[in-house]
């Protein structure tokens, strides 16, 4: 009888043992400056560098999930962070998206490496495609916030720092002469203990309105310090010679086009390689 009356309740606790199996502990965050090696993406390779002046077009996409992980700089992934992916910038950078269809216009915190394909050039959180009105893959323009991108880097773990002598250092501690344990601490250093920056609290969730801008689709083939080098090149790989100054030296462009949709772009960017381009990239202009 006695059995009986509790089979109900003795045939419910194996579930309550296997929902509390599956409860995994919350991941802790450990927010740091983050470049990393040269790697490899399905049309070529991508090399991270330090760069606080980025600004560019092309096509974004939407973040790949990773629910309950964390990004590539330590932080935990959430669909309704304000952050992206980028496949060179140092992370995390902050950066302004614009949606060229409808001007709309975001702010997000770069915290991963992506996207793989060298056709997108930014991907979003979902939250933040969402209110940036994409509804699919989406001309847009980046462009990074050089002040906030700094600011975000310091006391992170692994950031890179001047080495100047004059410089204070991170923690001075003070012991007693006479041999007892009194000690004192002057100063911290931030970047010890693995805990969030203050610089690292979550973006705003918002968006404001810009002007909308180009839409045209163009594969950018490189850009060359020589007229003659971009002329090889553009006969390679039908596409146009164009002079186009950019300070760095690198003043002639070679770029195909205009291309009537995502598909047309893409399988012009595919064909790069059969005419021995590495890097060439997708733009909006």
């Amino acid at each position: 009888m006695f059995l009986r009356n509790f089979a109900p309740l003795l045939a419910f606790l194996p579930l309550v043992g296997a929902c509390h199996q599956d409860d995994e502990p919350a991941i802790a965050p450990h927010p740091h400056y983050e470049l990393g090696n040269a790697w490899h993406g399905p049309q070529g390779w991508f090399y991270p560098n330090e760069q606080f002046d980025y600004r560019a077009t092309g096509l974004a996409t939407r973040e790949a999930p990773l629910h309950g992980q964390l990004a590539s700089d330590g932080e935990v992934w959430s669909s309704d962070g304000m952050t992206g992916s980028h496949q060179t910038l140092q992370l995390p950078s902050i950066v302004t998206v614009r949606n060229l269809l409808n001007g709309r216009v975001v702010r997000i915190r770069l915290t991963r490496r992506g996207p793989e394909s060298a056709g997108r050039v930014v991907a979003l959180s979902p939250k933040a495609a969402d209110l940036l009105g994409m509804t699919s893959d989406t001309p847009v323009e980046i462009v990074e916030d050089e002040t906030a991108s700094r600011s975000v880097m310091e006391g992170l773990t692994g950031a890179p720092h001047l080495d100047v002598q004059s410089a204070p250092v991170g923690e001075v501690r003070a012991e007693s002469l006479d041999g007892s344990a009194s000690k004192k601490v002057y100063g911290s250093d931030s970047s010890v203990g693995g805990q969030p920056s203050a610089a690292l609290t979550p973006l705003p969730v918002t968006w404001s309105q810009g002007m909308t801008g180009p839409q045209g689709l163009y594969v950018l083939l490189g850009k060359f310090s020589g007229h003659g080098a971009a002329a090889s090149v553009a006969v390679r790989c039908s596409g146009e010679v164009q002079r186009v100054p950019d300070g760095a030296g690198l003043d002639w462009r070679v770029r195909s086009g205009p291309y009537t949709d995502t598909a047309q772009a893409d399988a012009a960017l595919d064909r790069t390689h059969a005419c021995g381009v590495e890097g060439a990239r997708i733009i909006v202009e």
